[in-house]
């Protein structure tokens, strides 16, 4: 059994399904593959008991899509048996911290933005919804939670742009879990505004100030370059 952390970063032809239409969006294939460098040597550096990194790589038509075939590449590595630590290109971790073998369940650790949200195509209402930035598969974890998410990928809403978000939330909050449990602010502060010390950011993280986050997600889908920098910027706190 190894530690791995996965990442992805797809070269993919249509890129008006992002949050956003992207597709006049300067150097963003060039920033993320920059965003890719930076997250992984942070990772490297700061991530206790790390074994491993996997960064999946392919093509696709869009950045849907890619979610789609991702969700089955992590399924498929995590059956050989590994703990597996998933981060988004536009993460950086900054000072040490644990992540394997702390948590025994499918793990998700921030609220996103918004924090509550309806899905009408799942017919399902979340009113805690978590950010999927970062993502936790331990080893043990339930192979009926992985079943929650294979079902939705079966019925998936492609008219919507964070499906993946709708169904990772579905699976973790079918455990037997609690908020308190998952809410690890540190773990996944998002940085919704820039800097990422923003006051509308350390409100937004509890009161968390950027000196404490152990890893920061930059939200790149809301312009790549600026938040390429934020990311540098971070790597020197």
């Amino acid at each position: 059994m190894s530690n791995i952390l996965v990442c992805k970063n797809y070269t993919i032809k249509d890129h008006t399904k992002w949050y956003d239409d992207r597709t006049q969006e300067q150097s963003l294939v060039d920033n993320y593959k920059e965003m890719e460098s930076v997250c992984i040597n942070s990772a490297k550096k700061y991530i206790k008991d790390l074994d491993d990194v996997k960064v999946f790589r392919g093509e696709a038509d869009n950045i849907r899509d890619v979610f789609k075939n991702n969700f089955y590449e992590i399924y498929e590595l995590w059956k050989e048996g590994h703990n597996i630590l998933y981060c988004d290109l536009d993460v950086v971790f900054t000072q040490p911290v644990e992540y394997f073998g702390q948590f025994e369940h499918f793990s998700m650790f921030n609220f996103t933005d918004p924090t509550s949200t309806v899905d009408d195509h799942f017919d399902i209402e979340l009113d805690y919804y978590f950010n999927c930035g970062i993502r936790y598969y331990p080893q043990n974890m339930s192979q009926d939670v992985w079943d929650v998410g294979l079902e939705m990928m079966d019925n998936w809403n492609p008219d919507r742009w964070d499906t993946e978000q709708i169904i990772y939330n579905a699976m973790m909050w079918e455990q037997d879990i609690s908020l308190e449990e998952m809410y690890r602010p540190d773990l996944a502060f998002q940085a919704l505004m820039e800097p990422a010390s923003h006051d509308v950011n350390v409100q937004f993280n509890n009161g968390l100030k950027i000196k404490d986050a152990k890893a920061v997600h930059v939200h790149g889908s809301r312009g790549s370059s600026s938040r390429l920098r934020t990311m540098s910027d971070l790597t020197n706190l």
